[in-house]
């Protein structure tokens, strides 16, 4: 997914490893990346050289939490979202985004 297609105006990104968590405006990670960047590659980027893992040979683990919730909003239907639980947040955000109904 591209920077761009994030929904949510903010990105979080953490660690499964050391729970280390930060969040980052959307509006500066697209100034600072580009639209077009792998929001996955970006996220590397974020984390990697600030990690404390202590082998790093190992891949850094960190995650994008709302990465569900992200599919969720942008789904083309109801019947397509992973994570049904998440339904009623993704409606929220969908109406707040201007996404309208589906």
């Amino acid at each position: 997914m591209k920077i761009s297609e994030w929904p949510l105006p903010y990105v979080r990104v953490k660690c499964a490893q050391c729970d280390r968590e930060g969040r980052m405006k959307l509006a500066g990670l697209i100034e600072r990346f580009g639209p077009d960047r792998d929001l996955f590659v970006v996220r590397e980027k974020l984390t990697e050289p600030g990690c404390k893992r202590e082998n790093k040979k190992q891949p850094c683990q960190s995650i994008l939490p709302d990465a569900r919730l992200v599919q969720a909003i942008v789904a083309k239907t109801e019947d397509d979202v992973l994570v049904k639980e998440l339904l009623p947040e993704a409606r929220e955000w969908r109406e707040k985004l201007g996404m309208g109904e589906r």
